[in-house]
């Protein structure tokens, strides 16, 4: 199989090698943009009539962080018990690979709340 990706620990910023980290995202934290991004769009959203919302320029500036998707090694993981949606790096090594699981994970409602 060919290995066009290189997975980068954003700890210790050293190559991942097979069976020895996954690229995750902490549910915890999408489920807080989620609630974030509501109260935003309660607060700062101008309500014209057919019930389109609108925002201004500087409103779109206090828009919430997304939940961010991160890449350890497992020894790395800080948060290794973390209740995370997680993918081992070595079912993402390739570019087929990551359109595959690009496809499978905007099947996921939770997808836009992530970075």
């Amino acid at each position: 199989m060919t290995r066009e990706l290189v997975a980068i620990c954003d700890a210790c910023k050293q190559p991942i090698a097979e069976g020895e980290g996954s690229l995750w995202v902490d549910m915890s934290e999408v489920e807080r943009a989620t609630v974030n991004e509501r109260a935003w769009e309660q607060l700062e959203a101008d309500h014209p009539e057919r019930g389109v919302l609108t925002f201004s320029g500087e409103s779109l500036q206090s828009y919430p962080d997304p939940a961010r998707w991160r890449v350890h090694h497992y020894s790395c993981d800080s948060a290794l018990d973390a209740n995370s949606y997680a993918i081992e790096v070595d079912r993402c090594r390739s570019w087929a690979d990551l359109v595959w699981w690009t496809a499978h994970l905007m099947g996921k409602a939770w997808l836009p709340q992530t970075d």
